[in-house]
């Protein structure tokens, strides 16, 4: 007798190529992390220290030696991706009333690689977010105890995060993640207000905020998650993250360019694979991603967290 719990699993080359080049331009945790491929499950790559960021002389006069590097030194940090999944089942009654079931299945998959990207998302801010990852010449924290307040002298706050980043590596940060709160708390900030108000600007936006800083790359995280299906919470709480990132087209981009982080993902990931149940009355669509988050640079970044 045959198997009945026997399932035969389809890649869908064309399902896939749609996953892979769907971007929810609402997530930011690629901005911090991006992605570089990987061909193994585990491996090593390098984590950068001040050196990666030291420019050197390469001028050399007639008959002079040749400016030889000393041997780089570098600490290895282990990675291993990690495979997710989630499935979405179709009953096959449920096929013959949809008028254009291919139009669904891409609906489909959209839905199912936001969901991956949500907890991509989420775990990109929850080591972004956290003091404990960043040297203490790296974080600016504002409590109950500090001096600071956003409202009144937020300028300030993140020109010394600026400066601090620059310090560490040389380097000015060149990627900016503010959450939506603090956003909102700048948009109030008296200083600022009075500085562009008789320019006839009445409140910021992220244009106006990389000129006013000189950070190329600025976003405002507003994405929300609810951990227990009733209440929602701001993803990066209330944050910033100023941070130098590698910046290289996606082709020329690699692990051994120093960055403050990288995802590191599984090559040909994400995929669409479909399976039948039940006889094959339904038909199962299944996306799934293999990678893992790493924080290569700490130096690299600064965190300003408000927790007042």
């Amino acid at each position: 007798m045959p198997n009945q719990t026997y399932e035969l699993r389809t890649l869908d080359p064309v399902l896939t190529t749609l996953a892979q080049g769907y971007v929810n331009r609402k997530y930011v945790g690629k901005e911090l992390f991006p992605v570089v491929e990987v061909s193994k499950q585990k491996g090593r790559i390098p984590v950068f220290g001040k050196s990666a960021f030291v420019e050197r002389s390469t001028e050399r006069a007639m008959g002079s030696n040749s400016n030889r590097l000393p041997q780089t030194e570098f600490d290895l940090l282990e990675f291993e991706t990690i495979e997710r999944d989630v499935e979405m089942a179709v009953d096959y009654l449920e096929e013959e009333q949809i008028q254009d079931f291919y139009k669904y299945e891409q609906y489909t998959v959209r839905q199912l690689i936001d969901i991956l990207e949500l907890n991509c998302e989420i775990e990109a801010a929850k080591i972004a977010t956290n003091p404990d990852n960043y040297p203490s010449d790296n974080k600016i924290i504002i409590d109950e105890t500090s001096s600071l307040n956003l409202t009144y002298n937020s300028t300030e706050i993140i020109k010394e995060a600026i400066e601090r980043v620059r310090s560490s590596i040389g380097v000015h940060p060149n990627t900016m993640i503010m959450s939506y709160p603090i956003y909102q708390i700048i948009n109030n900030d008296i200083v600022l207000q009075d500085r562009f108000k008789y320019a006839g600007i009445t409140s910021l936006n992220t244009k106006i905020i990389s000129d006013f800083f000189e950070i190329p790359k600025v976003k405002i995280a507003t994405t929300v998650f609810s951990p227990d299906g009733t209440s929602f919470e701001n993803v990066w709480g209330n944050s910033i993250i100023l941070a130098f990132v590698d910046d290289s087209s996606p082709e020329l981009r690699n692990e051994f360019n120093p960055s403050f982080g990288y995802t590191l993902r599984r090559r040909g990931m994400p995929e669409i694979d479909t399976y039948y149940e039940n006889g094959g009355k339904i038909k199962v669509v299944r996306a799934t991603d293999n990678y893992c988050l790493k924080m290569t640079s700490p130096q690299a970044g600064c965190l300003i967290l408000n927790q007042i």
